[in-house]
């Protein structure tokens, strides 16, 4: 794929996906989400959930926008990725305001059951333990293998195609660390919800979700980064 039809396809893309939410925005329609995003939402809080998801879509498109080399300065890439963590970091985090959690299923406020509707606290927990160990171990397994070999093979191609092979234990390393970083974000992120669930009224679970998201945050933005400075490109 030459540089022009990726520019492009990436413009195409971007604008769909901001188009998307802008008319979350206009409508307050949030059927664009999947229902278990909005199952125990209030109805009166459905547009408001819409329209802030939908200006969180707005900053994907742009953040994936600044990420294709254009006539911008070098250093607009990274604003584009700053733009797009902080749009994927604002959608769920709004799902989880206003839904009490990111997969739910039925009515929480009028009866109806969450997710976890009939479990106990505990039990609750337990099953957000082993469910957030689970998908935490599809980022450190990942990221351990790429630490200690070395190999960058579980990237995309065009993630490295332009790094120098003296770079690639480097590129190895960074996106390894990235990798269990996000893998520990899932599980505290998993964790934060249970909590949210069994113990509504408690802090401690909006602390772990703030940590969470401040982590994933973090981690999302490094390993594109590091993908960047070593390969010259998000995608060579």
């Amino acid at each position: 794929m030459d540089e022009f039809s990726g520019f492009i396809i990436t413009a195409v893309v971007s604008l769909l996906i901001a188009g998307l939410g802008v008319y979350q925005i206009i409508t307050g329609d949030v059927r664009l989400l999947h229902s278990y995003h909005y199952a125990t939402t209030p109805p009166a809080d459905r547009p408001k959930l819409a329209r802030i998801t939908g200006a969180a879509l707005v900053a994907c498109g742009v953040g994936c926008f600044l990420l294709v080399p254009t006539a911008l300065p070098d250093w607009m890439p990274f604003v584009g990725i700053v733009i797009l963590v902080a749009g994927v970091v604002v959608t769920l985090g709004a799902i989880i305001h206003y839904n009490g959690s990111l997969i739910s299923y039925g009515t929480s406020a009028s009866g109806a059951s969450s997710l976890f509707g009939g479990m106990s606290p505990r039990m609750t927990m337990a099953v957000c333990g082993v469910l957030g160990v689970a998908l935490s171990l599809t980022g450190i397994g990942p990221g351990a293998y790429m630490i200690a070999t070395g190999d960058v093979s579980l990237l995309h191609g065009y993630h490295y195609v332009n790094v120098s092979a003296a770079d690639l234990p480097s590129l190895a390393l960074g996106e390894g660390l990235c990798m269990i970083c996000l893998g520990v974000a899932a599980l505290v992120g998993v964790i934060a919800s249970g909590g949210i669930a069994a113990y509504r009224s408690a802090r401690w679970p909006k602390v772990l979700l703030a940590l969470c998201g401040a982590l994933f945050a973090a981690s999302l933005i490094a390993m594109l980064a590091v993908i960047i400075h070593y390969n010259g490109l998000l995608m060579g």
